[in-house]
């Protein structure tokens, strides 16, 4: 088998963290002794170029890893102008398929990620008569966010689409409902075996909420913030520890100092094997977004056997499908927010069922071998 993965984003020498979702799924195949291919077109803002030494990493770069081929290509976007910015991407992401193509092969299916990505995957059809499935990752349609091309690039893509996927099922019914186009339920691939079982202390002397994410708007910490507040007070038995990095750093460390509680930390940016020690320092995950396509953090918390609380707000949905693996709460309800909170700290929880879940569901092994039926039943077909 030869898989072509096009995306609109993915890791790269400018944005190593990028399209990690991809990432995941790439990994996960190749383990089967796949052949995978990646033809990414990154575009990276004049905030971004402006960082010393980015310029010298335009352009196209190849690298092999094993069974793993992928071509890229980074280009500076210019401000507003964004069909104009998706043409030019176009444009490059055509010459970028036939160099692929002239020096690999032609492969036998492309796995589109997002419906931005879909015109060179049509064009591909059309040029080389090389069938596409698409995994829908955006958040614009339910955003309200998109722009009319953007409807009409995504309605032609779907329509033309062997197989439509969506990472949860809000997404796939909001999708099919706005498009009139069927959608099925596939979530993101977690590499469960990165994380393990928390310890089990010796005494247990406080316990410990941990949230993950970027501090923007979206995440809402600041919500989080207040209803922990709201639902401890200064109770020294419970903390609540953030990690992540973004422009609401400040403004969430004078939150914290306003409400005079010592028992709140913003831990900032750390590398994945630090979040790992402090999830299996934790007890509890709090997800407190006003928006989630999907909600990776959820699961590899639970891979960690802990219970999760998460406001209803589209992905997490589909993952807290059972009140043993924990609670949902209304998007922006600060009181009910701090209602779950004391609520799932007065639950008892079995660890190794929550580990299972994630795994059972949302690891390597088991979407892999899914994914690679769906696409022995395309070609088939």
């Amino acid at each position: 088998m030869h898989r072509l993965i096009i995306s609109r984003s993915y890791p790269n020498r400018i944005n190593p963290a990028s399209g990690n979702f991809v990432k995941n799924q790439v990994e996960a195949l190749a383990e089967h002794n796949l052949k995978i291919g990646i033809a990414g077109v990154y575009n990276v803002s004049l905030k971004e170029a402006k960082v010393p030494g980015n310029i010298s990493k335009y352009g196209f770069y190849k690298k092999v890893d094993d069974n793993i081929t992928e071509y890229t290509h980074l280009y500076p976007v210019i401000p507003k102008m964004h069909a104009l910015n998706h043409r030019i991407k176009l444009r490059i992401w055509k010459k970028l398929l036939r160099k692929y193509i002239e020096e690999n092969g032609k492969p036998d299916l492309i796995h589109v990620h997002t419906f931005e990505a879909g015109d060179v995957a049509i064009w591909a059809k059309e040029q080389y008569g090389i069938d596409f499935l698409l995994t829908e990752h955006t958040s614009l349609f339910a955003g309200n966010k998109a722009l009319d091309w953007h409807y009409k690039l995504a309605k032609e893509t779907y329509g033309k689409s062997a197989l439509n996927l969506a990472v949860s099922k809000e997404a796939a019914k909001q999708l099919s409902d706005l498009f009139n186009v069927d959608f099925q339920y596939f979530p993101n691939f977690v590499n469960t075996s990165k994380f393990k079982l928390k310890k089990t202390k010796d005494k247990e002397t406080t316990r410990q909420f941990i949230n993950i994410a970027y501090l923007n708007e979206n995440k809402n910490q600041a919500m989080l913030i207040r209803a922990f507040h709201r639902a401890f007070d200064n109770d020294s038995g419970i903390k609540l520890r953030i990690i992540g990095s973004g422009a609401l750093k400040s403004s969430l460390q004078g939150l914290i100092k306003s409400l005079g509680n010592t028992n709140i930390d913003l831990l900032g940016y750390l590398p994945q094997d630090e979040v790992i020690k402090e999830l299996q320092k934790s007890d509890y995950f709090a997800l407190s977004s006003n928006f989630e396509t999907f909600g990776v953090v959820l699961i590899e918390a639970m891979a960690c056997g802990l219970p999760v609380l998460s406001t209803a707000c589209g992905g997490p949905q589909s993952i807290i499908t059972d009140t043993a693996l924990g609670l949902l709460s209304p998007v922006g309800d600060e009181v009910a927010f701090a209602e779950k909170l004391r609520e799932i700290t007065q639950k008892k929880y079995n660890p190794e069922y929550i580990r299972k879940y994630a795994i059972d569901n949302f690891s390597y092994e088991t979407l892999s071998k899914r994914l690679i039926e769906i696409y022995k039943d395309i070609l088939q077909q």
